[in-house]
Parts: structure tokens; C-alpha cells; sequence
């Protein structure tokens, strides 16, 4: 698993490192495969976020967390060169599964409301978009329901995950 970190911000925020532990886990969770896989992640700021809102989503404002899924797997198959021959890449040996752009200050004003670290909002908001990138979505009920007991579980186990990772 390969976690790619861009940090536009000058805050001090989750590396690659804790954030591939965390991954692996989630992909462990969704039985997909933990190697061969990369993801990047952006972390930026209010205005970069609203500009992305507005161009994909059509929303004229910021937001904590936006995902651009690469690979459209509905049926949630096994991320592998196998199933996915074309978005294989044969240099890196890895399938990229999207990037996931997390707003810095959002992320520090959400984190203020749940009453913890802002390292750990930007986490949680990384695992959100780990969902995303593997089919999860939450526009019908349903979904959202379905998302959000992968959350749960994911969530219950972060603590234990980041002690492991520092």
C-alpha cells in the first residue's frame, strides 16, 4: 500500500507512513489486497477545497473531504491486476484507486465540534475517502447506512492503529 501525502498547508498533519497503516487496515476490512495499491492524498486549504466543490460538485462552498474515485468497482471485486488489466500499472506495479483532497481548517473546525485532535478529524476524513475510492457512497439512505457501520468499525479501531503507527 502506498499512501501518497501532498500537504499544501503549513499545518502538521497525518504522513504517509500512519496514513498506509490505516489504509491497510481498511482494505483488511473490505478483503481487498493491502499491496499494490496507492492512493494520494492533498491536503489544502478553504479556497482550494471550495474551487473543487464547485467545479465537480456544483456546491459554491468549502467542505471537509472530497474523493475522485479512478476505478468504478460496483460489485466490489478484488483489487488485482486480474480483474483491473487496465488500470494496472506496470511500472509501479500498483492499481491507483483515486485521490482524496482533505481540508486543513474545515478539518480543525469539525475536529473543535467532536471534541478531538484535529489530527484525528483528518484521519477520520481520510478513511471516509478510503470508502469512497473502494465504491462506498452516501447519497441514498441505504448506502449512507451501509458507509457508516464501515466507519464504525474502522473508527473503533483507530486508536489502536495510530499508537501502532507512531
Amino acid at each position: 500500500m502506498k499512501v501518497i501525502v501532498t500537504n499544501q498547508t503549513d499545518a502538521i498533519l497525518p504522513t504517509s507512513k500512519i496514513l498506509e497503516k490505516i489504509a491497510k487496515f481498511i482494505l483488511k476490512e473490505q478483503n481487498q489486497p493491502r499491496y499494490k495499491i496507492s492512493v494520494g492524498v492533498f491536503y489544502v486549504d478553504e479556497k482550494r477545497i471550495n474551487e473543487i466543490n464547485k467545479e465537480y460538485r456544483n456546491k459554491d462552498k468549502p467542505t471537509d473531504v472530497i474523493s475522485f474515485r479512478m476505478i468504478d468497482n460496483p460489485k466490489f471485486l478484488k483489487l488485482n491486476k486480474k480483474n483491473f488489466p487496465l488500470d494496472y500499472d506496470k511500472k509501479n506495479r500498483t492499481i491507483y484507486l483515486g485521490e482524496i483532497f482533505i481540508c486543513e481548517s474545515v478539518a480543525k473546525e469539525q475536529a473543535k465540534e467532536w471534541k478531538h485532535s484535529q489530527y484525528r478529524e483528518v484521519v477520520e476524513l481520510f478513511c471516509h475517502g478510503m470508502l469512497h475510492l473502494l465504491g462506498y457512497d452516501h447519497e441514498e439512505e441505504e448506502d449512507l447506512k451501509i458507509m457508516r457501520e464501515h466507519e464504525q468499525i474502522i473508527c473503533e479501531n483507530l486508536d489502536r492503529l495510530l499508537k501502532k503507527a507512531g
